[in-house]
């Protein structure tokens, strides 16, 4: 037994490498997703923006055209005064003319409101187009050295995957399987020495009977606070008492 222990320490130690690696690997994927996020958001508010753009520039179209057509009309209208005789009539028409200039001369400050809020919107489209181009340059060179990374932490885990596979040949089925099942539910961390009577693993005291038992390496044994396999590693001057 106390070969096999030891030959699953030895796997531990690999395992814990590529645990250790994949959790690298997941740091990063994690880091290009939220980069990717926050540029994504930085585009959807741009496209945004540049939609109430487009939307209040079809408002100046339409104002304009008002305009315009308001002009035809005050223009017609002065033609018939000096065709008109009548005085009340022409003073009717009059009034007309002036409600049009009125209404005009309000439309005329609405459409400079529009256009300086046109203005205002297309400066800061240029800025954050300008600052997104930025991000995306930027970021376009430092996302392919995270995914080189990645690709790169892919080929070493799949490297020590290879060697795993040799070292866990020479395990019992039982054994292994017991060990994945408390590797997984601690924390990466299922065989443990034992040190002057103490689990290394959750530093409980092992009662003197069982570490007596587990010196000996008979049988496997677990600890009976964390139930980590345990093992005995002796010390240079334990040897020399053995």
């Amino acid at each position: 037994m106390r070969e096999q222990i030891e030959i699953l320490a030895s796997l531990q130690n690999v395992d814990r490498e590529i645990k250790e690696k994949n959790g690298a690997k997941q740091v990063l994927l994690e880091e290009i997703r939220k980069r990717e996020d926050e540029l994504k958001m930085k585009r959807n508010a741009v496209t945004q923006l540049r939609a109430e753009w487009k939307e209040k520039d079809k408002l100046r179209q339409e104002k304009e055209h008002l305009l315009q057509d308001e002009g035809r009309k005050t223009m017609e209208k002065r033609m018939r005064m000096n065709r008109i005789k009548n005085i009340r009539e022409l003073q009717a028409l009059q009034h007309e003319v002036d409600q049009i200039k009125q209404a005009n001369s309000q439309i005329e400050e609405e459409l400079i409101g529009i256009l300086e809020d046109l203005e205002a919107r297309a400066s800061m489209l240029k800025e954050k187009d300008e600052e997104i181009s930025g991000l995306e340059q930027a970021w376009g060179g430092q996302k392919a050295g995270l995914e080189a990374r990645v690709a790169e932490i892919d080929k070493e885990v799949a490297q020590t995957s290879a060697g795993r596979q040799t070292i866990a040949a020479q395990l019992n089925g039982d054994l292994i399987q017991r060990y994945e099942m408390i590797f997984s539910r601690r924390g990466g961390m299922a065989v443990v020495a034992i040190s002057d009577g103490i689990c290394q693993g959750c530093f409980m005291n092992i009662p003197p009977q069982l570490s007596n038992e587990i010196r000996k390496s008979e049988r496997l044994h677990l600890c009976p606070s964390c139930h980590r396999i345990l093992y005995y590693k002796p010390t240079v001057s334990n040897d020399k008492q053995i």
